[in-house]
Formats: structure tokens, sequence, C-alpha cells
């Protein structure tokens, strides 16, 4: 007997929102559930899957076409496979099997009977399915070696969240379709002894907005498992990084519901989805940095955070959330003995021009300078007008520093920070290091912060701080400036983009 079922959708985005230093960082959210495809069910056969048609979907999923070059000294770049971007599963929409109605609305939160209790956990996450994107209607374009981002899409939608990702090796040799979930796989990377380039350009990312390159070691599989998540990957599932998460909504097959929090009042996530994470370009127009977080825990962790009320203690002891920044105003600034007139290095006009394209090239060095060695740097040098910038030099605790190493972290923390070694207590380099071996997955985002508005990157923070707090200025925007204080619909024009990816030895994907 066969049952055929179309599954047919309206859903609803979420944006994402971040606060940083001790406050729970959300650097937004991701979905696990099913996908939106038509499943033919056969007495005697396992369910097969099909994409969607127009008329049971709003839309097919479509990952749009994104390449990246393998470098060597020897034989230069070249095109390192068919690699590809797919939206994060939280920014799709997410509707019943059988009902047709959301599961989810922004702002009711959960809606569908079968998400009502912590309990619904499980049936939550095998009745909630989700779509494919139109991903011109979030303002993501793709020429194939390079991608745009708009703040504000054409139909509304705020801020993006992509990944790159791949169809796995034995599934092209079988000859396998691209609208089948399970042929895919987030592309994965080590880049011990090797460095990693792209060039950016972003001349309207202003205060309250970035625009962030980063490494997360979310699993490959995106938590595919075949039963209570049969969409992985392609539909942008797994997601986790060194902020633990709270508001993922569905984490390793389990619908995220709120439950009551240990100090009594509200309701608090029931899971929290940490792990490993490197922040190769977090930036605007008025500074920029580049962090490493490590965590306790290899791969995603989701278990003992899940009791982290609101953010701060608990997950600090999971992660390193706030991390080790390299951060050019912030250093800056201190160095030259709290003088903003002395910031010269990164922002508009500046030495290295944040209104000009620019090349961002970032070399992971280890101990014994092999592929297999510990992590011990990680060094910044930019390219732009046809010129190599080395990265500028910052004198903290006496010491003087153009990169980001463990004695680095070491005088950061002791001056900028609470004197409690976060950053080394979590295993420090080599922690980050260690991750790479297992690999980590390469993320794209566009988005502001309603929770801290930006200020960690480029203003003052916390806010209540004096000028003359040790590492507390980190940028000139106030506190007022820049979504979401300002309407959001204010910055439509407002893009950033990213091209000519490239990863290799040392040395090779640049001048």
């Amino acid at each position: 007997i066969l049952k055929l079922q179309f599954l047919y959708f309206i859903g609803f985005q979420k944006k994402k929102e971040k606060k940083k230093k001790n406050t729970l960082v959300t650097k937004s959210m991701s979905r696990m559930s099913k996908m939106c495809v038509g499943l033919l069910l056969a007495a005697g056969y396992s369910a097969g899957q099909q994409a969607c048609n127009g008329m049971d979907c709003q839309a097919v999923e479509q990952p749009l076409q994104l390449g990246i070059q393998k470098c060597t000294k020897a034989g230069g770049c070249q095109k390192d496979g068919e690699t590809y971007i797919t939206m994060d599963a939280n920014w799709r929409w997410l509707q019943h099997e059988d009902t047709y109605t959301n599961c989810w609305d922004q702002y009711k939160m959960w809606v569908n009977p079968d998400c009502s209790s912590a309990a619904d956990q499980q049936k939550c996450a095998q009745n909630c399915m989700l779509e494919g994107v139109d991903y011109g209607k979030y303002g993501v374009t793709s020429d194939g070696t390079s991608m745009t981002m708009k703040f504000k899409g054409p139909d509304g939608n705020i801020g993006s969240r992509l990944y790159m990702l791949e169809q796995k090796a034995e599934a092209k040799a079988r000859g396998a379709s691209k609208a089948d979930p399970s042929s895919w796989e987030y592309k994965t990377f080590n880049l011990l002894n090797k460095e990693f380039s792209f060039t950016v350009e972003a001349p309207k990312l202003s205060c309250g907005i970035n625009g962030p390159i980063y490494f997360v070691e979310m699993n490959k599989d995106g938590d595919m498992d075949g039963t209570d998540n049969t969409a992985g990957p392609l539909y942008g599932t797994g997601y986790c990084d060194a902020q633990c998460p709270g508001d993922i909504h569905f984490v390793k097959g389990r619908a995220n519901i709120p439950i009551q929090n240990a100090q009594g009042g509200g309701a608090d996530s029931a899971w929290h989805a940490c792990c490993n994470e490197i922040d190769l370009w977090e930036a605007n127009n008025v500074s920029t940095a580049v962090t490493p977080h490590p965590c306790e825990a290899n791969g995603t962790d989701v278990t003992g955070t899940y009791a982290c009320p609101n953010g701060a203690d608990k997950c600090r002891e999971t992660c390193d959330h706030a991390g080790c920044d390299f951060a050019s105003y912030r250093l800056q600034y201190y160095s030259g003995g709290m003088n903003g007139a002395k910031v010269n290095f990164y922002g508009n006009g500046l030495k290295v021009d944040a209104s000009k394209p620019v090349t961002v090239v970032t070399q992971f060095v280890t101990d014994d300078g092999t592929d297999t060695g510990k992590l011990k740097e990680m060094r910044r040098v930019y390219v732009q007008d046809g010129k190599v910038i080395q990265n500028m030099n910052a004198t903290v605790a006496g010491n003087t520093h153009d990169s980001i190493t463990d004695g680095f972290c070491k005088d950061q923390a002791n001056t900028f920070d609470d004197k409690v070694q976060h950053f080394a207590a979590k295993g420090g380099m080599a922690k980050m290091g260690d991750s790479f071996t297992r690999g980590m997955v390469l993320v794209f985002s566009l988005w502001d912060d309603k929770e801290a508005h930006m200020l960690w990157l480029d203003g003052k923070y916390p806010q209540n701080a004096s000028d003359s707090t040790p590492g507390a200025v980190r940028g000139t925007c106030g506190p007022n400036e820049g979504p979401p204080m300002q309407p959001e619909q204010n910055y439509a024009d407002v893009t950033t983009s990213y091209g000519n990816l490239k990863y290799g030895e040392i040395g090779s994907t640049f001048p």
C-alpha cells in the first residue's frame, strides 16, 4: 500500500541576537526537523524522498554555489570541488506535518499543540518540518565565486546565517540527486600549518551591525539521524557555537521547548548547544576582531549547560564565550594611552581602509611547522590595493604582540578582563588546534545585536565603564547608534560581500 504525503508550509523567520562578555551570547539559532519533501512510503521499502514541487511547497531547496580554492606554493590555487552555501534552519519556514499550521511564531514562540511542553520534545521534532529557501528574498546572492548578503532582504527578512556544504564523495559517485538531503554534508576544514584567506567588501557596514565569517565545530552531518532530523546540512541544521546558544529551536533531534528556570522566574531553554569556535572576522567599518573560543568538550556539547538560567556563569564553565580577541580599535586605543586620536590602523580611510575591498589572511602556525603539530599562534595579514599590510603591534602588560598566542591571551586577560584565565582553562591554543583535527565548518553571517547593541565590538562595553578602564573602549559607536536602536528598515542598503575564498599552505593564498 502506498501513501503519498504532500507537505505544504507557511512559516516565520527569526533573527539572531547576541550578547558579549559576562552574558549568554546567541549567535542565532538553528532548527532541527524534517525537510519539505514528498514522502513515498511503501510496504517492504524504506521511506524514499523526493523534492517538493511548486504545488506542494513554498520553495524547493536549491543551495547557492560558492567556490573555494585550495592552494600550494608549488602548484598555485585550484578549485576545490563543488561547494555550496545553505541557509541556517532558523531562517526557514517551520510547519506541522498534518495540520499545515505554524509550529513556531516569532512572537508567541512554540504555538503548535505538539510543542506545548518539555515532554513533547521528540514529538515536536518529528512532526515539524522545514522548507526550502528562496535566497533572493533574504537578500543573499552568489555568482559562484563571490557572495553578497543584504542586511534587510526584499521581503523584510533581517540578517542571515549560511554554511558551506558539499555533496558526499560516495553520493556523487553513485549519482545521487542533489535533492536528496542524505547526500550532503558540511565541508569541514583542518587548517593546522595552513592559512585561510578571503576578500571582503562592506563599506556601509556601520555601528551596530556585524558581518562575521568564522568556524565552529558543529557536526558535519548536521545531526541528521534519519528519524527526528531527516533534513540535515542541506537544510542548515545542527548549529552550535562557543556562546552556548539556548534559543536553538531543535537540538540533536529534540525540540528546545522552554522549561522553568532554576531561579523560579520565567522560562529558560531546555538545551544549550556549545562547541569550539574561531571568529576569523567580526567587523564593521569601525572595528574588527579575530577571536578563538575554546570549549571543554569536543564537538557539540548539549549536556551540563541546560541548567544555565541566564547564561553567564554556567555557560562560562563550558566555553570561553568572551574568547581571546585581537581587536584592532580596543588594542590600539589601550596601547596609545587611552587616546582615540592614536587609532589609525583599521577603519574608513585608515591604514586598512574599511571603505574598500580588503583581502584578509589568517595563518595557523604549529609548534613544529608540520600539519600534525600543536597550534601555537594565529597570525593576521591584510592585502589591499596591491600592498601586503602586516598586523598592528599592541603593547599589553608590558609585552608587545602582533598575533594571538597563549602569552598574548594571558596578558590580555590580566589587563582587560577579570584576571581569570578562562582561555587557558579551556585548553588555549592547543585546544583550538585539536578542534581543527576533527574538522570545523565555515559560517557566514550578517546580524544586529538587540542585547548589547554590538558595543562589545564597536563601542564602550560595559556601557557604565570609564573611558580609562583598560579594554572597555572598543570603538567610537554610541549605545543609540545603528540597529536595533535605529529602525532596521533604515539599513536596507547595507551589504557585505565575500569572495576569492582560498586555503592552503602558509604563504600560498596571497602575493
